[in-house]
């Protein structure tokens, strides 16, 4: 497994690469929906090594004055009414969808899973991650200090409506009937956390997983 950098999400929310996601995601040509990823510039990199033909973007920032010339791209509340069914309509099925720390900031992002699951193509990729709440850095003040307390960005961003841990994650790809394949952890931390985690022998690893990287499959 590639290793994945020790750093908060969201560091530049809308115009960042997820270098961190591109080692899982597979070669399908065809075209990718990014749900919620900013100006594209995820979408673009994995266009520009050739994994995809062409890149769209859906997200609540206006995203039509890309530098990166996506392909298309929607403005719009990621769960209005028919969001996903009207792109499919103009764009085709989606040979890959992106999810990428979006479905925990929506009201019903089982739903979301489901419809974006319908919009892939037989074969298709969903590449899913999704921030784990057994991290250390909810649990630890939440034990020692009674607190839980929301921050600008990470697992505990104020705009999550939704917590997951490996196992819920993983249903919540599930349920679309998706078939998953990798399931890769992302650790926090830097060599305390190593050192921790080697001492443990790694049975306490879910509670230094920041985030899980899902990649399921259409079959």
């Amino acid at each position: 497994m590639a290793p994945l950098p020790d750093k908060e999400f969201r560091t530049a929310y809308h115009d960042h690469i997820r270098r961190d996601v591109l080692p899982y995601v597979p070669k399908t040509g065809g075209q990718l929906l990014d749900l919620g990823g900013g100006i594209g510039a995820t979408a673009a990199e994995i266009r520009s090594r050739n994994l995809v033909d062409r890149v769209g973007v859906a997200d609540l920032v206006d995203n039509s004055g890309s530098p990166l010339a996506l392909d298309y791209c929607y403005q719009a509340n990621l769960e209005e009414p028919g969001l996903v069914s009207k792109i499919v309509a103009e764009q085709g099925k989606m040979q890959m969808v992106l999810a990428l720390d979006i479905l925990e900031h929506l009201l019903d992002p089982w739903a979301m899973a489901r419809q974006l699951s319908d919009a892939l193509d037989d074969g298709g990729y969903m590449v899913a991650s999704i921030p784990n709440i057994r991290n250390y850095r909810a649990l630890l003040p939440l034990v020692t200090r009674n607190r839980w307390d929301y921050k600008d960005a990470g697992i505990l961003d104020r705009t999550h409506l939704r917590f997951f841990t490996k196992p819920s994650a993983i249903d919540l790809i599930a349920q679309t009937g998706l078939n998953i394949k990798q399931v890769a952890p992302s650790q926090s931390g830097g060599g305390k956390i190593k050192l921790f985690r080697t001492l443990t022998l790694g049975m306490l690893n879910s509670f230094t997983d920041r985030q899980y990287i899902i990649v399921a499959q259409k079959v």
